[in-house]
């Protein structure tokens, strides 16, 4: 099996202080599971980019992450997105076996749930949506 950059993410994520304090431990891969409560994080694989040359692969793709943060007012879902930001926006490191070579924020919106649109029995929720191109190093584990 290949490391992969979204398990570096989330041991990022969870081992940071500032996003730990809004969120704990719910951040989830791809979907939110049932009586998740509010805050929390989503990340999901964009895209992946890899690069060729006439020898090969050069085992260090560029992966397109989505993060977002959910809450139930704006402010909150800016502020727990800000807290993402200032964990990941340029850290390279090596976190779970994962070599990580850039990581940078390229994009941000705002999003608005309204349930009554979809007839969910739901509160009305606020996203921030962040995606991140980082590099590393295809391994396996």
């Amino acid at each position: 099996m290949l490391v992969s950059p979204e398990n570096a993410v989330y041991h990022r994520l969870v081992s940071s202080p500032l996003v730990a304090s809004i969120v704990g431990f719910n951040i989830f891969p791809v979907a939110v599971p049932k009586g998740a409560g509010f805050p929390f994080l989503v990340y999901r694989k964009a895209n992946t980019r890899r690069e060729h040359s006439l020898a090969g692969p050069f085992l260090m793709p560029e992966v397109g992450l989505q993060i977002a943060s959910w809450a139930m007012t704006c402010e909150a879902a800016h502020e727990l997105a800000d807290a993402v930001r200032l964990s990941l926006d340029g850290h390279i490191a090596t976190i779970a076996g994962v070599t990580i070579h850039d990581m940078r924020l390229v994009s941000e919106v705002d999003d608005y749930l309204d349930p009554t649109t979809v007839g969910a029995q739901l509160p009305p929720a606020y996203e921030t949506r962040q995606l991140y191109q980082i590099r590393y190093t295809e391994s396996a584990v």
